[in-house]
């Protein structure tokens, strides 16, 4: 039995002796090996050029030591996102950042766990000369937009400002379509909306307004009739005149400021015409329209 004891307790030295052992290589042990890293850049616009490849990979060494020396490969595919202020152009078609600021960016990610180096001194991002334009704005979900009845339009739906200046890239300003979509409404009355400008993205952005404003009137319609003397030569006609718009002017304002009355003479009649002052006005009819002259 104490032979047993005895054999157990050695074992368990040998195992305890290797374990530390184990620790102790570990921990002198140095490794190293070529990992990719992307640099991201935060815009695909910088400065007036448009980056046409915005992740660029680079190889970088990484090294460590002790027991972070087997995590080496968590570091493998690590991406850092570079700011405009780090660009510089190095020629036509090539922005230039240094890797020195991609390695700055791996150690305040890492803190001293690994170490990295990098046998390139530069990133190369491809790019383009920005376009800069003006594009007209369209309205989108017209459809969506319904008027009580009874109602007509006083002043349609529009957007202001109706075209905003951008900058992007030569294909993106070629394709671009920025338009509003108007939200599901009933339109009574006067109303705006503050909508933001669709078809904006990372490669075209706007240098003026993101949002526009989108407004339009509309008025219950109603029909009035007017009963007017015209004063004919040495008659004196009662004119009758139907008129339609939008109700509130109809009843708020008086015959002579919504439509001018006249007539044209000729050899043997007056012809009567009556000719709407106010926007949004319309004339129906006029009774009579005609008149003969007296002692034709």
């Amino acid at each position: 039995m104490f032979k047993r004891l005895f054999h157990r307790e050695f074992l368990l030295f040998l195992a305890l002796t290797s374990v530390i052992w184990a620790l102790i290589t570990v921990s002198k042990a140095e490794r190293s090996t070529s990992v990719v890293i992307y640099a991201n850049s935060a815009s695909s616009i910088v400065a007036d050029q448009f980056i046409t490849d915005t992740s660029i990979a680079l190889n970088v060494e990484v090294s460590a030591s002790g027991i972070n020396a087997l995590r080496l490969q968590e570091v493998d595919k690590e991406s850092v996102v570079v700011e405009a202020s780090a660009f510089s152009l190095k020629s036509e078609g090539m922005l230039v950042v240094q890797s020195a600021e991609v390695i700055a960016q791996l150690n305040s990610i890492y803190r001293g766990v690994y170490s990295f180096s990098t046998a390139t001194s530069e990133v190369l991002f491809p790019c383009e000369e920005l376009e800069r334009t003006r594009i007209p704005i369209t309205i989108e979900g017209t459809q969506n937009i319904r008027l009580p009845e009874g109602y007509k339009w006083l002043h349609e739906v529009s957007v202001d400002p109706d075209s905003i200046d951008v900058v992007g890239s030569p294909e993106a300003v070629f394709r671009a379509r920025l338009h509003v979509n108007l939200p599901d409404f009933l339109w009574d009355g006067n109303h705006a909306f503050d909508l933001p400008v669709e078809g904006l993205g990372s490669s075209l952005t706007s240098i003026s307004e993101e949002r526009i404003e989108v407004r339009g009137a509309s008025a219950l319609w109603t029909e009035h009739k007017f009963e007017v003397p015209l004063v004919l030569g040495s008659q004196i006609v009662d004119v009758e005149v139907w008129v339609s718009g939008p109700k509130k002017a109809l009843i708020s304002r008086t015959f002579e400021e919504l439509i001018t009355l006249s007539a044209v003479q000729n050899e043997s009649n007056y012809i009567i015409v009556a000719e709407p002052v106010k926007e949004n006005i319309s004339v129906l009819s006029i009774t009579p329209n005609r008149v003969e002259r007296i002692g034709q």
